[in-house]
């Protein structure tokens, strides 16, 4: 079965086009940005900016006419909007969907184990509705408290190859318990790239640092770019060398 849905897994072809993060510098350290189709893993540790990266990034391709989702299944609605606001992107309008609400609000919600097969459902119903450019699930981990995987290496194996077959790309926020990124399942090999958000306090202080582990198809830089956010827009660059 592995087999036959490997087969089935659609290949980005290189030139395909590219989707970008809208972060200055870490676009161009990737050729202008993620291969069309693929899925992305955002890793990082809790304040990181992992879901202020993957929000922005979605209400800019969206203003550009890339229709997109936003599946959260944690923070609210309400927290997401705040966001937005403070990164003058207005509203987040219907491109938003609270999962989370829709565990509290439906009982039912409650007694399902495999949330993996609720999103399937969801998406496959939603995408029925018109395409989407992009989609953002945050977090997986989310996923993995809300359903009870046997074989989790498996599974997970079987819903990426469904995102990569709905002609989407899509991005993947993974909290981590602190600044070392691990992946329990092997995430990091089942996705086409991962882009992961450390802190760092070598210089004296506490930086944000986001560089790009992996992207297949991609002649992308590995090395860690400082992470600012002014004016509402992120930017990554160079470290400033260290005092002797």
């Amino acid at each position: 079965m592995l087999a036959n849905l490997a087969g089935n897994v659609r290949e980005v072809r290189p030139g395909a086009g590219r989707v970008r993060i809208f972060v200055e510098g870490l676009d161009e350290a990737m050729e202008g940005g993620v291969p069309r189709g693929h899925v992305v893993l955002v890793a990082g540790p809790s304040g990181s900016l992992k879901t202020t990266l993957c929000l922005q990034m979605l209400a800019r391709h969206r203003a550009e006419g890339t229709p997109g989702l936003y599946l959260s299944l944690e923070e609210s609605r309400e927290s997401l909007a705040r966001t937005a606001e403070r990164l003058g992107l207005g509203p987040p309008g219907e491109f938003v969907v609270d999962v989370g609400r829709m565990r509290l609000e439906h009982e039912a919600a409650h007694d399902t184990k495999d949330w993996f097969s609720v999103l399937r459902d969801y998406l496959t119903r939603r995408l029925e509705k018109g395409p989407l450019g992009i989609l953002v699930i945050d977090p997986l981990n989310s996923l993995y408290s809300l359903s009870s995987m046997e074989t989790p290496r498996r599974e997970l194996f079987e819903f990426f190859a469904f995102l990569k077959g709905l002609d989407v790309t899509a991005f993947l926020v993974c909290e981590t318990e602190d600044e070392e990124i691990a992946f329990p399942y092997h995430e990091d090999f089942l996705a086409d790239g991962t882009i992961e958000l450390t802190f760092a306090d070598d210089t004296g202080k506490v930086e944000l640092l986001v560089r790009c582990a992996k992207m297949r198809h991609t002649a992308h830089s590995r090395d860690p770019l400082r992470l600012q956010i002014a004016g509402g827009r992120l930017t990554a660059g160079p470290r400033p060398s260290r005092s002797p």
